[in-house]
């Protein structure tokens, strides 16, 4: 009988088990509160630099009230897919509210941010087409692509001359290319240059589809994300996004042209075979959506606090790559130090995120941190003291 696990996969297995039984194992800790701004982690209060929740919303006591009443009226879940008893009322509130968001005519929900991108990319392309996808994009697109049996053609990150050289090279090769992107890049926190994408799209007959997972919320005047902050309405073909940063929920969505939308419903695997999002999600999702207009101090918060964040890592001498948004790696580029680092600034009070091989390569190890709204100046002003020691203790500045 053939091993369960490969032997490359053993050696990863060991690496993790030496990792453990040394106590520097960052992951899986046992969270014990709320996702605020400070959270309970492995019996200690942190500073949370750790979540996606940008706005502070996981927290927010309006959205607790919403959730409860919908649990109350819907219970904790439908039984079933969208197509069968998985369509309330408050499901179509929530998919005409995306809709007006993006000046789009109909949108799909999902389960998950995950479900929805494979649903996107598995209703727009298939066998004989291509997906021209921006070397940096989420793991969930790659595997979209996969599964929607399409040729995957990857260009350099945010590089129009590489992505127009690769569209010309594959114009006759391929029925449908469809450019991928990420609005911003979840792990480098820097934004797709989206008016050059559109020109590029334009002039080879493509069409453009983007993960608003990290930008809804955040970009924009309004918090609309990556088309409002550029003031670019037709920007993209097809929009895809969760709720799981924004709204510090979970959950997924797809919106664009009604037919569009009608075809995914009926050819989505994502969609077809999965339960329903939950009412309580949207309900959820729909108070934050209220937030994100009636209280606009969320974002501003989010963007000061990013901003001074930002300046002082930069100030003490680390290097934070190509973000522009709350999302701030610290580079550290080895493996063994980016793990020491993150055991001391976790002992000291800070709860971040390692990104360390396999999931990048060595070269490109970091620290990855989260920006909230709700993180006082105390906080950072703590954090910043916590990392410059860290820093100074591993030899990166």
């Amino acid at each position: 009988m053939p091993a369960l696990v490969s032997d490359e996969h053993r050696q990863h297995s060991e690496y993790i088990s030496l990792l453990q039984s040394q106590n520097l194992y960052p992951f899986c800790f046992e969270v014990t509160s709320p996702c605020n701004h400070r959270i309970v982690v492995a019996n200690r209060e942190c500073i949370n630099f750790i979540s996606n929740n940008y706005l502070g919303f996981a927290g927010h006591p309006k959205l607790q009230e919403a959730a409860e009443a919908a649990v109350r009226q819907y219970g904790v879940g439908m039984g079933g897919s969208p197509l069968m008893c998985g369509t309330t009322e408050i499901h179509n509130r929530l998919k005409e509210k995306i809709a007006a968001v993006y000046g789009q005519q109909d949108t799909a929900l999902f389960a998950s941010g995950y479900q929805a991108l494979i649903g996107a990319i598995q209703a727009t392309i298939g066998k004989g087409d291509a997906a021209m996808v921006d070397g940096l994009v989420h793991r969930s697109i790659v595997d979209g692509v996969t599964l929607s049996g399409s040729t995957r053609r990857v260009w350099v990150h945010n590089n129009m001359e590489d992505l127009s050289s690769l569209l010309t090279r594959v114009q006759s090769k391929y029925g449908r290319k469809l450019i991928i992107v990420d609005s911003v890049y979840s792990m480098d926190g820097d934004i797709a240059p989206l008016p050059a994408i559109k020109k590029v799209r334009d002039q080879h007959g493509a069409l453009v589809l983007i993960d608003e997972a990290h930008s809804l919320g955040v970009l924009g005047r309004n918090g609309r994300g990556i088309l409002e902050h550029f003031d670019l309405p037709d920007g993209a073909d097809v929009i895809a996004g969760t709720f799981s940063k924004f709204a510090g929920a979970v959950g997924g969505f797809v919106t664009g042209p009604k037919d569009f939308i009608l075809h995914l419903r009926h050819s989505a695997s994502a969609y077809i075979f999965s339960a329903s999002l939950p009412p309580v999600m949207c309900a959820t999702v729909l108070k934050a959506f209220e937030l994100l207009e009636e209280e606009p101090q969320w974002r501003e918060l989010l963007w000061a606090n990013t901003r001074y964040f930002l300046s002082g890592l930069k100030s003490q001498g680390f290097d934070t790559g190509l973000s522009e948004t709350p999302i701030i790696p610290i580079m550290i580029r080895d493996v063994e130090k980016s793990i020491f680092f993150n055991r001391s600034i976790f002992e000291a009070g800070v709860y971040a995120s390692p990104v360390v091989y396999p999931a990048v390569a060595p070269s490109k190890c970091r620290i990855r941190l989260g920006v909230m709204a709700t993180h006082t100046r105390d906080d950072l002003d703590a954090a910043l003291e916590i990392f410059k020691k860290a820093g100074k203790e591993v030899g990166i500045i």
